[in-house]
């Protein structure tokens, strides 16, 4: 991609554990956040997760990415931090 053209995006091309890292220390303390489900997947595999946030709305697509199928590892056990429901939508969140 054009980087000019995408004044606020910063693209990286590096490995997986050093792009998180990255991106951690250019968030200075907030919040990164890792969309796609292939993406999340593999942060979740190399440990580079402290919590998970789906946002389930009553929508069957029937197609797409598995967010969290198989990763090859251990069970990866989740603790329940938040749940939370506006109209259709629930908000769960774990921490990893």
């Amino acid at each position: 991609p054009d980087p000019a053209a995408h004044e606020n995006v910063t693209f990286l091309s590096t490995p997986l554990a050093e792009a998180v890292s990255t991106a951690r220390g250019a968030a200075d303390g907030k919040n990164v956040v890792i969309f796609g489900a292939s993406l999340a997947r593999q942060c979740l595999r190399e440990g580079l997760l402290d919590e998970i946030a789906i946002h389930l709305a009553p929508v069957l697509l029937g197609d797409g990415v598995r967010l969290y199928e198989s990763i090859g590892t251990a069970p990866i056990v989740l603790t329940r931090t938040e749940v939370a429901a506006t109209g259709q939508l629930t908000d769960l969140r774990f921490r990893v």
